[in-house]
């Protein structure tokens, strides 16, 4: 941990630096003076702004960007006026990134301060985001643009998410694991944050953006927030970060467009049915389709049966390598077909990553061998949901006929005694 101690004053220190030259934090800058009545309220509003006048320069790039919604500078002029009123400085966020004796300097924030900083950031946030969705649509002169203030962005976004998990994982590093060479992201972490896991994934996609509009930058960021991000290289570091956002956003997108989402991404291996399937956990964090009910990361098993590729030159960001019999699954029968830890549960039926993702078929070989449904009147997913929902044993609404005839799947390896089994340890 010394290692990475003196790495990360260094790195602190450049970062730091690039941030207060060129960034979001910086506290000065010029405006070119033109006689049209923007660019006069403009120059108004950055003399104030020089003297720490931020009310008044507050309220003269409002006047601005009323008059005109494309002026870039008084975009950023006003994010800052608020960054500014609401006190926040990046050196005491960096600060605070730091991991100390392995532990973030989060955790030993009070609540009052931790309170202020994440109403603060997101008073920021709410000059900064509908900039960026202007900038990111050609609706803006272009002066200041999203990369500009790609790494003040990610500063905000990963101090936000670091003080939204304090107190319910050791501290944002929880998110991230890094071996191998690889680095991955376990949203297992965020299984008891409650209804704020959803605005953690917002914010995390956030920060796959930012990532994506300056790579370079974003990791020396991380760099500060996560210190065994070091253990990789630089370059594998960019190329592992870049693919990483592209998975950070598409899990946002995903529970943003449906909360019920959150779900498969946090609540990984219970060793039970989840979707009404007859199978249990037979799904892998892979973002595809594993069993062919056509739906995606549904049921999922705990992430250690996960062998990810490492190779970032030759292999996606989430490729996974293989899939082995994970602590706890040894006697785990997933497809029910009277056979513990069976092969084909573990097994794709396409073995290389890249041929995987070529042909579309990320299937493993238990299930496609078998999985035939037969649909009458409801969709596949309906007829799971329904059988889902069907949990008291004492009042079954659909007999183990119907789902076999309805759902089809697993089910078909049921008997009697085993359908009745199913519903222990459910509501």
């Amino acid at each position: 941990m010394k290692r990475f101690k003196r790495f990360w004053l260094c790195a602190t220190a450049a970062l730091a630096i690039g941030i207060a030259g060129c960034n979001l934090f910086n506290p000065t800058e010029n405006a070119d003076i033109a006689d049209d009545d923007v660019d006069a309220l403009t120059y108004e509003a950055y003399i104030h702004f020089r003297n720490a006048e931020y009310t008044i320069a507050r309220e003269y790039f409002e006047k601005v960007l009323k008059a005109d919604s494309t002026v870039s500078e008084a975009w950023y002029g006003l994010a800052k006026c608020v960054l500014n009123q609401q006190g926040l400085n990046v050196f005491e966020m960096l600060k605070y990134a730091n991991s100390k004796d392995g532990q973030s300097a989060f955790l030993e924030m009070d609540d009052s301060t931790a309170n202020h900083y994440k109403t603060a950031i997101t008073a920021v946030l709410e000059v900064l985001d509908p900039f960026i969705e202007r900038d990111s649509t050609g609706r803006t002169d272009g002066k200041v643009t999203f990369k500009t203030i790609s790494a003040s962005y990610t500063v905000l976004h990963l101090t936000k998410a670091a003080i939204m998990v304090r107190n319910n994982i050791n501290d944002i590093t929880g998110l991230f694991s890094f071996s191998d060479g690889a680095m991955d992201i376990d949203w297992s972490s965020l299984k008891d944050m409650g209804e704020s896991s959803v605005e953690m994934f917002e914010s995390m996609g956030d920060i796959g953006h930012a990532i994506k509009a300056d790579p370079s930058i974003a990791t020396e960021v991380l760099k500060s927030y996560v210190p065994e991000a070091a253990l990789l290289s630089d370059s594998g570091l960019t190329v592992a970060t870049e693919a990483m956002a592209t998975y950070m956003i598409t899990a946002s997108e995903a529970v943003t467009s449906n909360e019920d989402a959150i779900i498969a991404y946090t609540s990984i291996g219970d060793m039970m049915d989840g979707d009404g399937d007859g199978c249990i956990d037979e799904e892998i964090a892979d973002n595809f389709d594993n069993d062919g009910d056509g739906l995606v990361d549904e049921d999922m098993r705990q992430n250690q049966a996960m062998v990810p590729e490492t190779n970032f030159l030759q292999h996606r960001f989430g490729q996974i390598a293989s899939v082995k019999t994970a602590e706890g699954y040894e006697t785990v029968d997933i497809d029910m077909n009277g056979k513990a830890a069976d092969e084909g549960e573990f097994t794709f039926v396409i073995e290389g990553s890249n041929d995987r993702d070529a042909q579309n078929n990320h299937l493993f070989k238990a299930f496609a061998a078998n999985f035939g449904f037969a649909e009458s009147g409801n969709t596949l997913a309906e007829n799971m949901n329904l059988a889902k929902k069907d949990r008291d044993v004492n009042n079954i609404k659909y007999d183990l006929a119907w789902r076999k005839a309805n759902i089809g799947g697993c089910w078909a390896n049921y008997d009697e005694e085993m359908f009745l089994k199913w519903f222990e340890g459910r509501d």
